[in-house]
Formats: structure tokens, sequence, C-alpha cells
């Protein structure tokens, strides 16, 4: 993980003007989404641009470890980034996948306890990293921004457990075509997508083994539902797909 540049030392103004210009614009892009739709949304966005310290991450490295305290909120600026766990054997559980503009961990800095689970760089990834104290002390002075930070966790907990919920009461087919749509909105509701995962970590992610996942694809494809060429979907049928993602089996099967 490399920090872009060092700003230790720096002034929240010197701190903001010394990023890339590119950075900058992606990083306000990322707090906005992040935040919406708090009220006071140009001018929060701008107040957290001044804090933290960029991070740059290659591909397949870890932007953190489970088990690590660094007391950051951490937020991912650009490029895709999957949460997850290596069991006793070393093989890797994937619980979750994050774009441009979520919260990567938003928890663990509030309750100053480590990280739940390792965060893997899918792609090249740009995260910034947002001191705990620094935005608490902005939230003492900006009730906005405490009620926009609030809707993000709870958000966040809901999310949990309706993914637990799916897992539990939803068939691969379901959980897989709600899992597709959710990355058609993370890439700006595409038909065409080009997926980043290897098949074992989304069939951890879904619940299932490979050899699952691989025979649900070839239903979607065999229904005319989705097209699949190696890491390239294509959506051919979208209201099929939502039909199936908000499917409620009578008989759970996994």
């Amino acid at each position: 993980m490399n920090p872009m540049p060092q700003l230790g030392r720096l002034s929240a103004a010197q701190r903001r003007a010394s990023y890339p210009s590119a950075y900058q614009r992606a990083l306000g892009l990322a707090l906005k989404k992040a935040l919406a739709p708090a009220d006071d949304l140009d001018y929060l966005a701008d107040e957290l641009m001044q804090l933290g310290q960029p991070q740059q991450v290659r591909a397949r490295k870890p932007v953190f470890q489970a088990g690590e305290r660094d007391a950051q909120l951490w937020l991912l600026v650009s490029g895709k980034v999957a949460l997850g766990k290596h069991d006793a054997q070393g093989r890797w559980w994937q619980s979750r996948e994050f774009g441009p503009g979520d919260w990567i961990d938003l928890l663990s800095a509030w309750v100053g306890e480590p990280h739940a689970e390792t965060a893997i760089a899918l792609t090249e990834v740009q995260a910034h990293a947002l001191p705990v104290e620094a935005v608490a002390q902005l939230c003492d002075t900006q009730p906005g921004l405490a009620r926009a930070l609030l809707r993000c966790v709870a958000a966040r907990a809901r999310g949990v457990t309706l993914d637990r919920q799916a897992l539990l009461t939803k068939d691969i087919h379901a959980r897989l075509a709600a899992w597709l749509l959710e990355q058609s909105r993370l890439a700006g509701d595409t038909d065409e997508l080009q997926l980043q995962l290897q098949k074992k970590d989304l069939a951890s992610q879904l619940g299932v083994t490979p050899e699952t996942l691989s025979r649900s694809l070839r239903a979607l494809h065999d229904q005319g539902i989705a097209r699949v060429d190696r890491y390239q979907l294509s959506i051919t049928d979208r209201p099929a797909l939502q039909a199936l993602a908000d499917r409620q089996p009578s008989r759970y099967s996994r």
C-alpha cells in the first residue's frame, strides 16, 4: 500500500492542494456518493476532503488486514475491493464487494476494534483513510455530517441483515441474479459487465461451490437472461433477471 503523497505535516488546505487534480475530482465524487442524500452535500464533502490520507493499492494486494487496528474510516475512491477472510487452510472466503463511493470499513474505528475482515484490491485501487477522531470532531460542529454517517452505518447494518436473510431463504439462482443487478448498478446500470472476481471468490460470496455457480450461470444463459463469455457478462433480459432476484422459493435450497 503506497501513500500518495506523504502529507503528515501539511495543513488541511495544503493537504488538499497537494492531491493530484484527478484524485481531487475522484475523491469529491466518492464523498458525495457516500454521504448522499445529506443536506449541504457539497460543503460536507469539501470539509472531509481536507482530512485523511490517500492510499494507492495494487491489484490483489490488501488495503488492510483482519485484526489490524488503525482508527481510520476507509472510503473507496476508485477501483474495486472485496472483503473477506482466510480460513485456517489459507482459503479465501469473500463476503462482499465494493465500488467507488462505498465505505470499505465505516464501523471498526468508531468502536475502537480491529478490522473484522481483510480488504483485498480486485483492481488497482485508490482509497482514502479518514482519521476517526478528526471526523468525530467535525461531527460535533456539523450535525448534518453526523446524520449522514449514521445513515451509512444503518444502511450497512441493514444490508448485512438482508444478505444473511437471502443466504438462508433464497436459492442460488435468486442470489446470483441479485448480485448481477448490484454489479450493474455499480457500473452505472449497464447491461455489459466486466467481472473482476475469480469464480471461486464469487462462489464463496454467494455461499455455494464453484461447480454450483457454473451450473447457475449456464441456466441464465439457457433461459436467455444473460450471456457469459469468460469474464464478460451481458444481461440480455433485465426484467427476467429482476424477477428471478425477487423470487422467494417455496422450498429453500442452496
